[in-house]
């Protein structure tokens, strides 16, 4: 399913902060509002504890206000005592009345209502009732009942404030765990709406990431297409026309190969024929000077067979599946024959070949192991001083046979072992690398040891190239993948 992006890739980022950004603003409003909230309740509970307090205090004084009034007012019948009493009394109501309006329960409003009607009677005796006749024990122990219910209040109040702080507490306790519960919700929400929008915005670019790649190492057969905005498709769509033109010019490239390589071989086959009859002396004999030009000749027309072949070998793999025609082989007696090839360089550089060979028989292809091994070894022999020495074996190992080869050369150097079987890398130098010439030997060498299910490797040494093939000794053993095996 193809996602739908938007037009242009900058507008993907913007949506994607959006969409991060909403769930975090919407925990910080939540958050905000709940924490308004609560400061309401905490500004409401502390203001109406301060006015309870206050009007509970000033109650108990107003109270204590006139009894002291009253008491002095029936030993010394003074009228200013008696006004005293009245206007601590009109306090008293006042202060009744505020502490009726806070939010208090049903049984402190009872107690506050029982309070009044009492305080109202005893007003009124005293008010009405002539101090000579007034009984004053009453009186008094009325002001004690009072007082005694008026503490209860106060002591209500008290248990209802602390009750108030308890929920105010229990409120904040359940506030945090909502926020904490919210956040823990909406972040992760906010991680999985990262992750896709890096998603959206990551798989676009590693789509031209392995695009680059491929036409880098080459491989200009698969189309090229970027799911993603606008912008970006469009550079897909370029890409994918570079992929075109360089597949056009890569088909030209191999064509000339092609036939370039079939041109030269035939007037090559005439100037090898003729080197190899001036050399036998078939038009008449040579002076030892002639000898030795008929010489170079001979062997610079092989050295140019070897790389128009190697040429069409290369064109032949990259067109075509490698068909191997399996058949026994006996590879200490391949490699011996590959060295009788190069017995005259041998000589003329006085290379002394060390053999290490263990009787080995498998299945494979005789050709194309002959051009494998031909390789590796011309190139040993090239690299390696006169009066060297190169160093091979062929051994049975592990349902393998193993072909190792170590010449005297200079080696490889560093940074031409990341490349060495890439085609046509030649190197740094001449003769500061394996891969000079066309550049195809070991290519070539690795596309056949593949095919075969084989590998190839170049193996560390302080001093010249060390070079291992595996090659499985049945066919049942191969790994040939995309192959096709006949079995002769």
């Amino acid at each position: 399913m193809r996602i739908a992006y938007p037009k242009s890739f900058l507008k993907l980022l913007l949506i994607g902060f959006a969409l991060i950004i909403l769930p975090l603003l919407f925990a910080f409003g939540n958050a905000a509002l709940y924490l308004d909230n609560l400061a309401d309740k905490s500004r409401a509970t502390v203001t109406n504890s301060v006015l309870a307090t206050r009007a509970s205090r000033s109650m108990v004084e107003q109270l204590t206000m006139m009894e002291r009034s009253a008491r002095q007012y029936f030993v010394l019948h003074d009228g200013q005592l008696l006004e005293n009493f009245s206007r601590s009394h009109d306090q008293f109501k006042r202060t009744l009345a505020q502490l009726s309006n806070l939010p208090i329960g049903q049984t402190q409003q009872d107690a506050l209502h029982d309070l009044i009607t009492k305080e109202s009677a005893l007003y009124d005796e005293v008010i009405t009732t002539s101090v000579d006749t007034i009984n004053t024990k009453q009186v008094i122990a009325e002001f004690i009942d009072l007082s005694t219910l008026a503490q209860h209040i106060v002591v209500e109040n008290n248990q209802l404030i602390d009750q108030q702080a308890m929920a105010l507490a229990k409120t904040t306790e359940l506030t945090q765990k909502k926020l904490v519960s919210q956040a823990l919700t909406l972040l992760p929400v906010a991680l999985l709406v990262a992750i896709a929008i890096t998603f959206l915005v990551a798989q676009p670019i590693r789509q031209m990431d392995a695009a680059i790649r491929r036409l880098g190492e080459g491989d200009y057969h698969e189309p090229i297409s970027i799911d993603g905005p606008g912008d970006l498709h469009n550079l897909g769509e370029r890409l994918d026309w570079l992929r075109s033109q360089l597949e056009e010019v890569d088909q030209q490239k191999q064509r000339f190969l092609r036939h370039v390589s079939h041109e030269l071989k035939t007037p090559l086959t005439a100037i090898r024929e003729g080197s190899e009859l001036l050399k036998d002396e078939i038009g008449g004999s040579l002076t030892p000077q002639q000898k030795e030009i008929a010489g170079i000749m001979q062997e610079s027309s092989l050295r140019l067979q070897k790389m128009i072949e190697n040429l069409l070998n290369y064109t032949a793999v990259q067109y075509q599946k490698p068909q191997l025609k399996f058949e026994t082989l006996q590879l200490v007696d391949l490699i011996k024959q590959i060295l009788a090839e190069y017995a005259l360089t041998l000589t003329s550089k006085s290379i002394v070949i060390r053999l290490d060979f263990s009787d080995t028989q498998m299945m494979g292809d005789h050709e194309k192991l002959h051009t494998v091994f031909d390789n590796l070894i011309s190139n040993a022999i090239k690299y390696t001083p006169a009066s060297g020495h190169i160093k091979i074996s062929v051994k049975p190992r592990d349902d393998f046979a193993v072909f190792e080869i170590h010449d005297g050369g200079p080696g490889v150097i560093a940074a031409d072992k990341a490349r060495l079987f890439d085609p046509f890398y030649r190197g740094n130098g001449v003769y500061e690398s394996l891969v000079s010439g066309s550049g195809l030997g070991l290519s070539i060498a690795k596309e056949y040891v593949d095919a075969h299910g084989g590998e190839i490797t170049l193996l560390a040494s302080e001093h010249g190239a060390h070079f291992r093939v595996r090659l499985p000794l049945r066919p049942e053993s191969l790994k040939i993948g995309n192959v096709e095996a006949i079995s002769t």
